[in-house]
């Protein structure tokens, strides 16, 4: 192992364990990061990060599919939607991708105020998306016409990798849950349709969950039945018979205890990576696109328009992107400072094993 090698390993460990602090306590993050660590390899924002550097190319189009709407209020949820508009920008920046949204309509006033905040351009045409401009599309919520609508925006233009983030996918009887089990298939937009033709074509898949609900987490299936409630079968009130799983699996999955800690450690990590950290966004712009979000009428998981994702607010999420962006810095800066450290612990041997 090289002094590269073992730093890189260590960012990405300190990345995750940012990812999956569990505030609230009650574990399930410990036991989704179990089953995705081992589906990795190694830390796995590293190699999501990884698979993302290897397929996303300059002028290429990337799917991100995100948009969970909550019940009773009918209105989406604030996780996935900001870290995925972020994303959008960060796309842009480090690689100039053309980023196309595909979102349940409950978003795009969102995503239009969040924008303005990124200063980025919105436009609804995928064969025009221009300098620092993100395309916005809304994605039925219809069963029977969704697989027209995916393959009428496959055929403007195959994207190099199809993203998904806290994005609702059916399970195996094509039914969708929250996180309690309760059936929300109506409401949902049905780009799970999208996901799996992007799949079949071979196109690079990464998705990102916080309790297996989401579209890709099928990846880890076996695991997430056993460990998770209500996703074993049987186990959704609906009376489905597949309980809340997703019957989809990504080629590469990030799960953290916020959909967004995930979106966000994946960007801090691709930005170390490429070896240009000033590409993670700060807590200051954290802070601005929270409160867009919510002063466009998006909810929090408890069903209040405010400044909070997975009832976490600012006084959490801000610091943890401000932690994140100070642990991608801070290497560089120690790099004449630890030479000999570094060779005398690789010589050991413990991280070769």
């Amino acid at each position: 192992m090289t002094r590269e090698e073992l730093t890189l390993l260590n960012v990405g460990e300190n990345l995750d364990s940012l990812m999956n602090l569990d505030p609230r306590g009650y574990g399930v993050c410990r036991i989704l990061y179990a089953g995705s660590r081992k589906f990795a390899g190694e830390p796995v924002s590293l190699h999501a990060a990884k698979g993302l550097i290897n397929h996303v190319k300059q002028g290429e189009l990337v799917y991100i599919l995100t948009g969970f709407v909550l019940l009773p209020w009918k209105e989406a949820e604030t996780d996935g939607i900001i870290s995925s508009t972020v994303f959008a920008k960060f796309l842009i920046k480090a690689f100039g991708a053309k980023p196309v949204m595909i979102v349940p309509d409950q978003c795009e006033k969102a995503i239009s105020a969040m924008c303005k905040i990124l200063d980025m351009n919105i436009t609804g045409d995928i064969d025009n998306i221009g300098e620092n401009t993100v395309c916005v599309i809304s994605f039925t919520k219809d069963s029977s016409l969704a697989a027209a609508q995916a393959d009428e925006i496959l055929s403007q233009g195959r994207p190099c990798m199809c993203f998904t983030n806290e994005a609702p996918g059916g399970n195996k009887n094509n039914c969708f849950h929250n996180a309690t089990g309760i059936n929300t298939t109506e409401h949902e937009a049905k780009f799970d349709v999208l996901f799996r033709k992007c799949r079949d074509e071979g196109i690079y898949t990464l998705s990102i969950g916080d309790l297996g609900n989401e579209i890709g987490m099928g990846a880890i299936e076996e695991h997430i039945r056993k460990y998770i409630p209500y996703a074993e079968e049987g186990g959704c009130k609906a009376g489905t018979g597949y309980g809340i799983l997703a019957d989809t699996a990504a080629e590469d999955i990030i799960t953290a205890t916020v959909s967004d800690w995930g979106c966000n450690a994946l960007m801090a990590a691709a930005a170390f990576i490429l070896g240009k950290p000033e590409l993670f966004h700060d807590a200051p712009l954290q802070a601005a696109v929270m409160e867009a979000a919510a002063g466009a009428g998006m909810l929090d998981m408890y069903g209040e328009a405010r400044p909070f994702i997975d009832g976490f607010g600012e006084n959490i999420n801000c610091p943890m992107v401000s932690l994140m962006k100070a642990l991608i810095e801070y290497p560089p800066t120690v790099y004449d400072k630890t030479t000999a450290w570094f060779e005398n612990t690789i010589k050991k041997g413990f991280f070769q094993k």
